[in-house]
């Protein structure tokens, strides 16, 4: 397949992406991929959007209660992009219910070396540990989701922990589990919400589903950036601008928050900016092509 056929492969595959028809984005960016040099920009975007699709799907899925399908392709969307806790957490979750704990927990363990404060994650590590008799390490990895999302604290939760200090582990066990079921960080489903406003264009109701979901855990890089284009889209840079820097101080190699601070800067006039936000891009990924047409355009 020459450079024209792949071009024309890998637009289809977006028209398909943003129309919704993901079945189809993802036969068209497999045939990128077929046809694509390793590593190269072309391969490098499809890997990205093909991930991107089997995660929707996986999302459409839950949704529907289709559990096993959902597994699929959370597994899928793991092996193109590894680098989202989220899809660890859910593909955690799923497996678990099936009784595949020490699996889940790697899982979970691989969603925390991406974001180390992340408190769902963490009680679930917490509970699962727990549950298999690793009582000090479970009640140490609940008691850190509650230093970052307080509202973990509940009577419930201390009701546990002194069934825990007693001694009485079963009850303690019971009362963590419970705590699985409060759901004052449903960081996906807000995050959800404003994704699906944000492809329909609705732009002033992403930004508020995306500040739901911020309300609840603030130090997560994904939702700061998706934010962050929100408010692009409502034309608000500025706004934009600061989330993306949020997005980078919890994760300095985000790649795509970091270009999108550079279009923010763009959109406030400040060209000079907005180079140094691509040339960082381009250090930590040379082959970014996004970053290296913007920049050639300033």
């Amino acid at each position: 397949m020459g450079v024209r056929e792949l071009s024309k492969s890998y637009q289809k595959g977006l028209e398909f992406y943003d129309q919704g028809l993901l079945i189809d984005a993802l036969a068209a960016f497999e045939e990128v991929l077929k046809s694509a040099a390793k590593g190269s920009p072309e391969a490098k975007l499809a890997t990205f959007y093909v991930g991107q699709a089997h995660a929707r799907l996986a999302e459409d899925n839950l949704s529907r209660g289709a559990r096993q399908r959902a597994e699929e392709h959370l597994r899928q969307a793991i092996e193109r992009n590894p680098n989202f806790p989220d899809l660890h957490y859910q593909l955690a979750e799923i497996i678990a219910e099936s009784g595949a704990i020490h699996e889940a927990m790697v899982e979970l363990e691989a969603a925390l070396e991406l974001n180390e404060n992340y408190a769902k994650a963490l009680l679930m590590l917490g509970v699962l540990a727990y549950g298999i008799g690793e009582y000090e390490a479970g009640a140490g990895h609940i008691a850190h989701a509650i230093e970052q999302e307080t509202r973990y604290d509940t009577s419930t939760y201390r009701s546990a922990l002194a069934d825990h200090k007693k001694g009485d582990n079963r009850s303690a066990l019971t009362q963590f589990q419970e705590m699985l079921n409060t759901k004052v960080d449903d960081i996906s489903f807000h995050f959800g919400v404003g994704k699906r406003h944000y492809r329909a264009g609705e732009y002033k109701e992403a930004v508020e589903a995306f500040e739901q979901a911020l309300s609840l855990q603030e130090n997560y890089p994904d939702i700061r950036n998706w934010h962050g284009l929100a408010l692009m889209a409502c034309s608000e840079p500025e706004r934009a601008y600061v989330e993306f820097q949020k997005a980078l101080e919890i994760n300095p190699n985000y790649v795509a928050a970091i270009i999108n601070a550079g279009i923010a800067c763009e959109m406030m006039k400040l060209s000079d900016e907005a180079s140094s936000f691509y040339k960082r891009a381009l250090e930590i990924d040379p082959d970014n092509l996004e970053a290296r047409e913007r920049l050639d355009r300033i």
